[in-house]
């Protein structure tokens, strides 16, 4: 694909609309964003598509002069898949594999997440740093197979990137309980994680982030009584409680599917009759509402929301940080921009 300045195109990885506004050598352009008030970034050819169009419009992409291009293209989400199953899975990992340019120098990766088990699993993923989003994606992961999830700049590396995992397997009863991982990733450790990858077939940095299911299933060495090695094995161990554990409730099928993970706060959302109230009952009743939300969140097992709170004075938005500052069950909050609520809403993720 040649694009020529003025091509209305997509990002690959995150699906925003763009324009061509030049070109900064044989691999990479410069686009503006639309809906961001004019910013431009650099981006690689190859992680653009052309954005869709009709008979009307001329070439794909081109940008007639008073009209807008409609519907782009959905961005691609590459899936690896393996006839065979391995015969020593590790579980499920992510990978970055390096994608060098044309001076063998490596400045961004491509995120996988592999599955390297004869076990499907519902997932949710993030990728951040201190300094911004780099990805999030949802959906199922087949058995043995690896899902492309996006790209992390390797200037990303130095922000403290973290990887925040909510999975489920899926079982012959059905699905079980959610499992949740946190990563913290450093520069030292992922360089020396480099290994041959599986199912991908290449050489790339890896992280376990769930063991396989049967990974401490052990034989019994020959001529062991089996009766013994299996009350013997079969043992609960006592359980120590985490410092963060809270009961959750996922069999709750019903509930679970009409909950929703975000809250509009606005008054007018939630009172018909606010305008009798003074700021002090409505803020109130706010955060009354807010920790209702909060608490059923946390019960369903839910692994992060969004609290939408507007921007206006920020009265709200303070008095909702200072409660999840001291809130045991919330491991961290941001009020960054999102593509959806702008700065407008707080993103809460939970131990």
């Amino acid at each position: 694909m040649y694009c020529l300045p003025g091509t209305r195109v997509i990002l690959r990885h995150t699906g925003e609309r763009a324009v061509v506004v030049g070109r900064i050598d044989d691999d990479t352009l410069m686009v503006r964003l639309e809906d961001t008030h004019g910013v431009e970034i650099p981006a690689f050819e190859e992680d653009l598509l052309l954005a869709r169009t009709t008979a009307a419009e001329g070439p794909a992409g081109a940008v007639p002069p008073h009209r807008a291009v409609e519907e782009p293209a959905a961005p691609l989400r590459r899936q690896i898949k393996s006839a065979q199953p391995l015969a020593q899975p590790q579980g499920v990992s992510v990978v970055f594999e390096p994608m060098p340019g044309r001076d063998g120098s490596v400045s961004r990766y491509t995120v996988w997440l592999l599955n390297d088990t004869a076990q499907e699993s519902l997932f949710e993923v993030i990728l951040d740093t201190a300094n911004r989003l780099v990805l999030e994606a949802e959906g199922k992961l087949e058995a043995t197979s690896a899902l492309e999830l996006g790209v992390m700049l390797t200037d990303d590396l130095s922000d403290r990137p973290e990887v925040h995992l909510n999975c489920q397997r899926i079982t012959t009863e059905g699905l079980a309980a959610p499992v949740e991982k946190h990563l913290r990733i450093r520069a030292k450790t992922f360089f020396n994680a480099r290994q041959a990858i599986p199912i991908l077939g290449i050489e790339g940095h890896r992280f376990v982030l769930l063991e396989p299911l049967d990974a401490s299933v052990q034989t019994p060495p020959p001529g062991t009584d089996l009766r013994e090695y299996a009350r013997q094995h079969t043992r609960k161990p006592a359980v120590q409680p985490l410092p963060h554990a809270r009961p959750i409730d996922p069999y709750n099928v019903a509930e679970l599917a009409q909950f929703s993970n975000e809250i509009d706060l606005h008054a007018e959302k939630l009172f018909p009759n606010y305008r009798e109230l003074d700021r002090g009952q409505i803020l109130h009743l706010q955060l009354a509402h807010f920790r209702a939300f909060l608490e059923k969140a946390m019960r369903l097992g839910i692994s992060r929301v969004f609290v939408i709170h507007g921007v206006g004075e920020g009265r709200l938005r303070k008095a909702i940080a200072e409660e999840l500052r001291q809130h045991p069950g919330v491991w961290k909050f941001k009020n960054e921009y999102h593509r959806k609520y702008g700065y407008g809403a707080t993103e809460v993720i939970f131990y």
